[in-house]
């Protein structure tokens, strides 16, 4: 008996010290941030109170904190690549001490991807952008099987006054599947031409010569195809949506014939195409970045192939400058494409937001802030990462 003792002892032992070396600590590493306001702000402003998110790329683990008073967030994390998105929106009381004017303004930054191998500080200039009366409130771009027709992007005026939308411009940068699900497929623009947008696909609301404006807490309703996709024997039986009564339609025809009018929902007209290659709005169901913006001679806009771009295509893109852009949302595939693969510059959008997977019919829509008397405000803080939530139903003029 004793000789058995000793043996389950012995083994004991050994269990234990094995055990004591899976749970040997991990090592860990100081990463210390150092954000910085825009040149325009006041000098000696320091950005305190900007929530930072820190994003491990590889486990996916997220970590948010805010800057300090000296505008520094010290963090102990695994050593690993992560991305930072940093930002804040300023109320016109606060903008007054920083900028010395009344605005509503926001500032955002965003860097990837940062290496931490070893203890490490890392600047981030961050950038400023207004907060615009109409948002992108809903957009919903990832179709449902076998169907790719029944996507919109909704429109919202966020603001207290009626806002005049007749000539307003809507527009996306590339689609399908090369920029959205690549790590390593950079949209060269950005680098090339930060203070441009350049888009794939262009439609302006048609102007009757008249004023129109959209109301407080209304929307405006943009559908690739103006249908009630759910019923209609041209739409599909899986799809969520009824766009029949859609302000508009993007209805493009050349040169295929392959496009069907709707007439019972008015033709936004099509002011730009990259390609001749497709028909309809290719959105595509990986996502891309939409935009709407007012600008002035269009025409004359620049039109450029991309820069440094892998793969040589015909396809052309018009840039629209940063300054004419009023909202914009920079939609992925799914949650591990990389800030490096964005499309619209971070005064813009900071970050990206996802309906995380495609075909499955779901939408990416704006997060409610607040009721007031009724009107439903949105948030918008320029990063669509904390502003934008998976929406699992498209829900078009639907958020109370």
């Amino acid at each position: 008996m004793k000789k058995i003792y000793l043996l389950i002892l012995s083994a004991l032992v050994l269990v234990l010290g094995s055990c004591r070396k899976d749970f040997e600590p991990v090592t860990t590493v100081q990463l210390t941030l150092q954000l910085e306001f825009p040149d325009s702000f006041v000098d000696g402003s320091v950005p305190k109170g900007v929530e930072v998110m820190l994003r491990n790329n590889i486990t996916g683990e997220l970590l948010k904190t805010k800057t300090d008073d000296q505008g520094k967030v010290v963090s102990t994390v695994i050593p690993g690549t992560y991305t930072v998105t940093a930002s804040k929106a300023y109320s016109p009381e606060e903008t007054s001490e920083l900028l010395g004017s009344e605005v509503e303004m926001f500032v955002n930054g965003n860097l990837s991807p940062v290496i931490v191998n070893e203890e490490k500080t890392v600047s981030l200039k961050l950038k400023s952008s207004r907060a615009g009366g109409l948002v992108i409130r809903e957009f919903y771009y990832s179709a449902v099987t076998s169907y790719l027709y029944d996507g919109f992007t909704e429109i919202y005026n966020n603001s207290n006054e009626p806002i005049r939308i007749d000539s307003l411009y809507i527009g996306s940068t590339r689609a399908g599947a090369t920029n959205n699900t690549s790590a390593t497929g950079p949209y060269n623009f950005l680098t090339a031409y930060p203070e441009e947008v350049y888009l794939n696909q262009v439609f302006m609301v048609p102007s009757t010569g008249q004023p129109r404006f959209l109301e407080p807490g209304k929307s405006l309703v943009i559908a690739i195809s103006g249908l009630n996709h759910k019923s209609d024997p041209n739409g599909n039986k899986n799809s969520p949506v009824d766009l029949g009564d859609a302000d508009f339609e993007v209805f493009w025809d050349y040169p295929t014939g392959r496009d069907i009018d709707y007439p019972e929902v008015p033709n936004m007209i099509h002011a730009f195409a990259g390609s001749t290659a497709g028909f309809d709005w290719n959105i595509g169901i990986n996502g891309a970045g939409m935009v709407i913006f007012n600008t002035k001679d269009f025409d004359k806009l620049p039109v450029r192939f991309e820069p440094d771009a892998k793969t040589a295509g015909t396809t052309q893109y018009i840039g629209i400058p940063v300054s004419d852009i009023i909202d914009g949302v920079d939609a992925t595939a799914n949650a591990t494409i990389l800030l490096s693969n964005k499309r619209l510059p971070v005064s813009v959008d900071a970050s990206m937001t996802t309906a995380e997977v495609p075909l499955k019919g779901r939408s990416v829509r704006r997060k409610v802030k607040t009721v007031i008397n009724g009107r439903t405000i949105f948030v918008d803080t320029n990063n669509s990462s904390a502003d934008f939530e998976v929406n699992l139903t498209p829900s078009p003029r639907k958020w109370n």
